[in-house]
């Protein structure tokens, strides 16, 4: 597969090695909706980071929304030497509004620097495929993938070293159903964005996401494994089953 950037060159890198292939965890998840419970996945197949979310009704067995996403690692001409990346490659993405199913699969196209998204609904607005044009950058996540993302391309590592916010775009891949779900974000499937470190709070580190001028906290361990998120103007909150949210978060 060809690169989406022109300095793009895929490699091995020996500092993302260090995190472990395969993590397993569950969270409770809260919106204004209700009580739910969030099942996240993560896996490193060779350069490729797929992450798996699923989320469910709270102590039953049914499946709300699902999404599977996938990237490529990789690195990116710099002023000096090179800086590791992500390639956004592929994702499904799958949520049941009112009974009824929306879907959606994305896939790069790198011959016309696109996502070629396809839809299939209920609603003929959200049906039929469409092919949309990256916007001129370098660092792209995907929404579901982010806290991987963000380990594996070190900002987490590089904004609190030094002190900095760093820019980068999300890839809604719940595009373009999320604009049901949230306000305010996902009108399009790319949405400029920056992350910068705030400090530590206990043990851990609290990272704010700036995305459609609304913020997202999103707290890390010391080896920098996802802890919380907590996005205030969608009252989400995601946290390890049986914690409570810092009040100042809500």
């Amino acid at each position: 597969m060809k690169c989406l950037f022109i300095f793009f060159f895929l490699i091995a890198c020996s500092t993302t090695s260090e995190r472990p292939r395969q993590t397993k965890s569950v969270f409770s998840y809260t919106d204004v909706s209700g009580d739910y419970f969030l099942e996240r996945e993560h896996k490193k197949i060779k350069n490729k980071l797929v992450t798996r979310n699923v989320l469910k009704v709270s102590g039953s067995t049914k499946i709300l929304e699902k999404s599977i996403t996938v990237s490529q690692l990789g690195s990116t001409k710099a002023k000096v030497g090179r800086v590791l990346t992500l390639r956004p490659l592929a994702s499904e993405f799958v949520v049941w509004l009112e009974g009824q199913k929306y879907s959606s699969k994305m896939s790069l196209n790198t011959k016309k620097k696109t996502m070629t998204v396809v839809m299939e609904s209920p609603e003929p607005k959200w049906q039929g495929t469409r092919d949309i044009p990256f916007p001129s950058g370098k660092n792209f996540c995907f929404y579901s993938q982010l806290a991987d993302c963000l380990y594996y391309n070190q900002f987490l590592e590089r904004t609190k070293k030094h002190g900095k916010s760093l820019p980068f775009f999300i890839v809604w891949d719940s595009w373009p159903y999320i604009q049901e779900q949230l306000s305010g974000t996902g009108k399009n499937l790319f949405s400029s964005a920056f992350l910068r470190f705030e400090g530590k709070e206990g043990k851990n580190f609290r990272y704010i996401i700036d995305v459609d001028g609304q913020i997202i906290l999103y707290h890390f361990s010391k080896s920098l494994d996802l802890v919380k998120i907590a996005w205030i103007a969608q009252g989400i909150t995601v946290v390890p089953p049986e914690q409570k949210i810092p009040s100042e978060d809500q």
